[in-house]
């Protein structure tokens, strides 16, 4: 049966991987590709050739990767296409990381995806530049879908070992994430889930060989994320937990290091190797290994420990709820209730039987969710840093299945009826997914209505991507766009989108930003929670602009493309009208000017003095009020170059200074400049200019 178990745990893996693989090129990037897959390069051109540059290869020239496509299917012949990869950047190469990389993760699993790049791109030219970088991520989880129905499968049947690589295979955050968090998180859970089965193998086993492959797995997840410092909370407790029944009869001390003193020895020896493996693949750490760790531990604890924890999911005692709520919101009905039957079962066997091993799934389960639940710490951007938990929940989905089944087992019809029901489930569960491929990561189940609940709901971060919806944006752009047309983010960076997917003739810079000018300019940009008020410009597309392409779940757009020109502009937003019906003040480096009503501004030009009278401006921003009281700061600091509309210009400028508004709903307004007797209040005219109609 074990025997069989390791080829089934095989055929699961390879099924995955295949599939994962065939959808591959339907994924965007993630948004960290691009602080990660150029220092993987780097770092692994300097273990290959010892150079610090890549003076040694030709230089990249751009070419078109036509985005739908696996292969390498471009503008130019294959045999033209150049080994060296798009992000082997002259601008990023290894003399730089070696002095300023300790302000993030380490950078291991960035090298082996730069490894699957030169083998499956450089060498084999089976696979595109981008995509071979994520089939690391893809092959990681297809193991782990293998090793969980396996681990499952010996221990509580063939049912639930297929019930807990379902659950797994199919949890939409682990599914989506696998084609393209090849970076950190996929990898970071991979590792982290090898490393608990290579050590409970192990001790229960009493293999010494096993430890050590624990410690292997364990260098990779240190080399890859630090979550791995967590891991000890889990496999302390239950060594113990085993250690206390295994011996509870008549402990011998002798008997008990005769056991163990070997396994004790090479656990040291293997957190030693993992250490080792995190020094020997970040070389930014050879020259200052103390300062520099704790400079990376620094990182770690700013983005674990911040006083910007959404008041909202406070619970008794300060504990933050934000994780527990995504996970019972965005797992799937089926996953989450066989899991909770499971952890019920585990709980009464440990209680009852002292059954260890459900003591080490529980424990798995609950510490990754336990640290960013503990008062004081928190979490953003969803549950993908906390990745750990999902194959824990997947395995005791697959125990609670075990626990029902075995109850009503000796009764035909109910267990029949009971399997159907868990088959069905899990039928309806991959249905939902292909309905929102490959927007997976951005699921919501019926519980809080779906990603349209939740966006009524405000649950923060609801409908982020995190880049992966660019792609089906921009296969979309060229084909239809036409020759020569200009785009622009709405918000990110340009490397969110690699240039090798565009077109040749599609020019993409967000100095195309327009605004009110409508210069006729294509912008793409992520719909999710907290954008809509990132900027003038953010406010401008979603209220002035009809978009011409969107991304759906849910009937809720989660990427939108608009062309900035007149035809676009929604009606009420096309009569604009200059108006002199205003008053004005100036006190203490605060102007204010009162509309004697409620007006829609589209925007202020105004001209001030500028001469030796008066000091220059240093800072200065935008209130707006309906009554007087109650004001709120726009986005934007000014003087700046103003990213949101840089067709503008830096604003203030020679003397003039235009703020364009979208059409907020205002009757008094203050521009609040420093220093206080500084140019800008010395205002000489000004035109204010309104939307009529609204």
């Amino acid at each position: 049966m074990r025997i069989n178990n390791i080829w089934i745990g095989l055929g699961v893996s390879i099924a995955f991987f295949i599939v994962g693989l065939i959808t591959l090129p339907r994924y965007g990037i993630n948004w960290d590709t691009i602080n990660h897959l150029p220092r993987g390069q780097a770092y692994l051109h300097f273990f290959l050739t010892g150079k610090k540059d890549y003076s040694d290869l030709p230089k990249f020239n751009l070419y078109w990767q036509k985005p739908e496509s696996l292969g390498i299917n471009t503008n130019i012949p294959k045999n033209q296409v150049l080994a060296r990869s798009y992000y082997q950047s002259d601008a990023a190469d290894f003399k730089g990381f070696i002095e300023s990389d300790g302000g993030g993760h380490p950078p291991l699993s960035d090298i082996l995806s730069s490894v699957f790049n030169r083998v499956l791109f450089g060498k084999l030219r089976v696979i595109n530049d981008i995509d071979s970088y994520r089939v690391y991520s893809i092959f990681l989880a297809s193991s782990l879908v293998g090793l969980i129905f396996y681990w499952v499968g010996s221990n509580f049947g063939l049912v639930a070992g297929i019930v807990s690589s379902l659950s797994l295979a199919l949890y939409p955050l682990f599914w989506s994430e696998s084609h393209f968090n090849n970076e950190k998180d996929i990898p970071e859970t991979v590792f982290w889930s090898f490393m608990i089965f290579c050590f409970w193998k192990g001790f229960t086993a009493k293999k010494s060989w096993w430890i050590l492959l624990s410690g292997l797995f364990f260098g990779l997840a240190l080399g890859t994320k630090f979550n791995i410092l967590f891991i000890p909370l889990v496999l302390a407790p239950w060594l113990l937990f085993y250690w206390w029944v295994h011996y509870s009869k008549g402990f011998k001390l002798s008997l008990f290091l005769k056991d163990n003193i070997k396994l004790i020895v090479t656990a040291f020896i293997a957190i030693l190797l993992g250490i080792i493996i995190l020094m020997g693949s970040w070389p930014y750490l050879w020259p200052d290994p103390i300062t520099r760790l704790i400079s990376v531990l620094g990182f770690y604890k700013g983005i674990g420990f911040t006083q910007n924890i959404n008041q909202n999911f406070l619970g008794p005692l300060g504990i933050n709820t934000y994780a527990l709520q995504w996970i019972i919101f965005t797992s799937p009905p089926v996953t989450l209730f066989l899991s909770v039957a499971g952890i019920i079962y585990s709980v009464i066997k440990i209680i009852r039987k002292k059954n260890n091993i459900l003591l080490l799934f529980l424990l798995w389960l609950a510490v990754p969710i336990a640290r960013v639940t503990w008062p004081g710490t928190t979490i953003y951007g969803g549950i993908r840093q906390i990745m750990e938990y999902i194959p824990a929940m997947a395995i005791l989905a697959g125990i609670g299945a075990f626990w029902i089944l075995n109850a009503v087992k000796k009764k035909k019809f109910i267990y029949f009826f009971f399997v159907s029901v868990i088959a069905i489930s899990y039928s309806l569960s991959a249905i939902r997914l292909y309905k929102i491929h490959p927007n997976e990561n951005v699921y919501f189940n019926f519980l809080i209505g779906g990603l349209k609940g939740a966006k009524e709901k405000d649950i923060p971060f609801w409908g982020n991507s995190f880049g992966a919806a660019y792609r089906q944006g921009v296969v979309w752009m060229n084909k239809n766009l036409p020759y020569g047309a200009k785009i622009s983010y709405a918000r990110e960076l340009l490397p969110n989108i690699p240039m090798l997917w565009l077109r040749p003739d599609l020019a993409l810079h967000n100095s195309f930003r327009s605004g009110y000018l409508k210069n006729g300019e294509y912008v793409i940009a992520l719909v999710y929670q907290g954008v809509e008020k990132t900027s003038y410009f953010d406010e401008y597309l979603d209220r002035f602009l009809e978009p011409i392409y969107e991304v759906k779940v849910d009937d809720v757009p989660i990427l939108k493309i608009w062309k900035n020109d007149t035809e676009h502009t929604k009606k009420e937003y096309l009569n604009e009208k200059e108006t002199d019906n205003f008053t004005m003040s100036t006190k203490e480096g605060t102007t204010t000017f009162n509309f004697g009503g409620i007006v829609y501004l589209s925007r202020l030009e105004i001209s001030y003095k500028e001469d030796f009278s008066c000091n220059k401006i240093s800072s200065a921003y935008v209130q707006i009020s309906e009554n007087g009281d109650k004001w709120e700061r726009l986005p934007g600091t000014m003087p700046n170059e103003d990213w949101s509309t840089p067709q503008i210009g830096i604003q203030p400028q020679n003397g003039k200074l235009i703020i364009p508004f979208a059409a907020e709903r205002l009757r008094y307004l203050r521009i609040i400049s420093f220093p206080a007797d500084s140019c800008l209040t010395k205002v000489k005219n000004m035109k204010v200019y309104y939307f009529d109609k609204i």
